[in-house]
């Protein structure tokens, strides 16, 4: 089982992360990686259970005749310093318009869960220790100014400077 964190609360989930050349289990939850979903993409459909593996150096865009049919795209991020699946996010969800769940693996930091957030990302597989207790005790690093406006948050311009945007959240805190 993993912990993941999705919409503010903690759930177990049980999926296997399926090697390129491994044989395709019968049943249960599979992360299948990208390539071999493109050249399979037919069978993994009829099987059902199933999500896609984007790795950092995967392009999204292959995916875009199969996105009604997936329920989970999962992005790796091999490092904290790696923000190449940030960028896999936000195309995803702003370019491509996709709807399902898109989940954060790997080795990213507390600090940078918000941000991802904010790219596209709708669920956390909780890896590191440190990241889970931070989520357990409330801990939410939220940055409340950008320098770089996306389309999947409402934001509002910050002063003079047009890419310059502030939470709308941070707005109505203000407010009250």
């Amino acid at each position: 089982m993993t912990t993941i964190y999705k919409e503010g609360a903690f759930h177990e989930e049980d999926w296997l992360r399926l090697e390129p050349e491994a044989d395709l289990p019968d049943t249960g939850n599979i992360l299948v990686p990208l390539p071999r979903f493109l050249e399979q993409a037919e069978t993994f459909k009829a099987r059902g259970a199933f999500g896609v593996v984007i790795e950092p150096a995967d392009k999204v865009e292959p995916l875009a005749d199969h996105l009604d049919g997936l329920p989970l795209i999962a992005v790796e991020f091999p490092s904290f310093a790696d923000g190449r699946g940030f960028s896999a996010a936000r195309i995803l969800r702003e370019q491509m318009g996709y709807r399902g769940d898109i989940r954060a693996l790997g080795r990213y930091i507390l600090d940078q869960v918000p941000l991802a957030r904010r790219c596209g990302v709708s669920s956390f597989e909780i890896s590191k220790p440190e990241v889970l207790k931070a989520l357990k005790d409330g801990e939410w690093p939220e940055v409340t100014k950008y320098l770089q406006p996306v389309g999947t948050v409402e934001e509002i311009p910050e002063g003079t400077r047009p890419w310059a945007r502030r939470s709308v959240r941070d707005l109505q805190e203000a407010a009250e």
